[in-house]
């Protein structure tokens, strides 16, 4: 049986593990946006700024991550075809000049 909102709480639903059908959220009214309620968890404008600082942080991690893979490329480019001696002996300053000879 669903209850009628109340309208002076946040009028976002939220579901729990067993919910079907979801209830109102019980958190205090902080903020109006559009004529609707909500607290500060489910204001739009919090949600849309934490999910832009998210994207950043992702962001950045992906460039990280891109940058690890070129380097572990470059080096496996630059030392294809040494044997297993040769390679022993291989020193970033020695991939370095591969790479720039290129």
């Amino acid at each position: 049986m669903r209850r009628e909102l109340n309208p002076n709480g946040c009028q976002t639903r939220v579901y729990g593990n067993r919910d079907v059908f979801g209830h109102q959220c019980n958190n205090k009214v902080v903020v109006t946006r559009d004529g609707k309620f909500y607290c500060r968890i489910h204001d739009p404008e919090y949600i849309k700024q934490k999910d832009a600082t998210r994207r950043a942080k992702w962001g950045k991690e992906d460039a990280e991550r891109n940058t690890m893979w070129d380097l572990k490329r470059a080096r496996n480019d630059a030392t294809k075809g040494l044997t297993l001696e040769e390679l022993k002996r291989v020193t970033p300053d020695l991939i370095r000049k591969a790479l720039s000879a290129n």
